[in-house]
């Protein structure tokens, strides 16, 4: 719609232009002069409103667009190392940037060991800030070992009690993690539980759960 305001204002500038220079060259009228010439001025202003706006606009809607494809380029790992070359439970977190922005992130592990608190190293606990380069992967690891000796427990004995227990119930970590980059725009994903499973021995992401959402 503004687009063709503008179309409109231009060709009543050029018309009331034209005018001026015939008036000019022909009538010797000042009147009529003073008064197409204050058209002219006011048109040259409202067509420079009206383009500064969509200008505006334009540069608005593309600077959102490129903001929100960079955020969402960001994504985490986690993965157990296998059990033969590490018997402690190495569990490998990764944090990628793929986007030109530096990027922070703060991760929650929330690790619970039959429904009791654990606690675990300030990376994982909300206290640090992770830092990801531009087109980066930082990389951090914890040791499930260290985890259940502070509750008296090792892995041997998390798998003699696996027997009988479910595993879902045993260790299990609600991840949460929030990104920020450079510009402040920030992005939190939703809280999302593993289990960890000792005798298969990998972290089970739990992929659906009940919500606001209705059908």
């Amino acid at each position: 719609m503004q687009r063709y305001t503008l179309r409109v204002i231009i060709i009543v500038m050029l018309t009331v232009a034209a005018y001026v220079s015939y008036c000019s060259a022909y009538i010797f009228d000042e009147r009529m002069l003073n008064i197409a010439t204050f058209l002219v001025l006011t048109l040259t202003l409202v067509a420079l409103i009206i383009y500064a706006y969509d200008t505006n606009l334009i540069a608005s809607m593309a600077r959102a667009r490129w903001e929100r494809e960079h955020i969402l380029e960001s994504y985490y790992s986690m993965t157990l190392v296998p059990r033969k070359d590490n018997d402690r439970g190495r569990t490998i977190f990764l944090i990628g940037n793929p986007s030109t922005l530096m990027l922070r992130a703060k991760v929650w592990c929330h690790l619970q060991l039959n429904g009791e608190s654990v606690e675990i190293d300030d990376d994982y606990n909300g206290q640090n800030t992770w830092y990801i380069f531009p087109q980066q992967i930082s990389q951090g690891w914890f040791e499930i070992a260290d985890i259940l000796a502070k509750k008296g427990k090792t892995i041997e004995s998390m798998t003699i009690e696996a027997s009988e227990a479910d595993h879902s119930k045993q260790l299990t970590m609600d991840l949460e993690i929030e990104f920020r980059n450079e510009l402040d725009i920030r992005r939190r994903l939703p809280l999302r539980r593993h289990c960890f499973d000792c005798k298969d021995w990998q972290w089970i992401p739990d992929i659906t759960k009940q919500d606001e959402w209705k059908a």
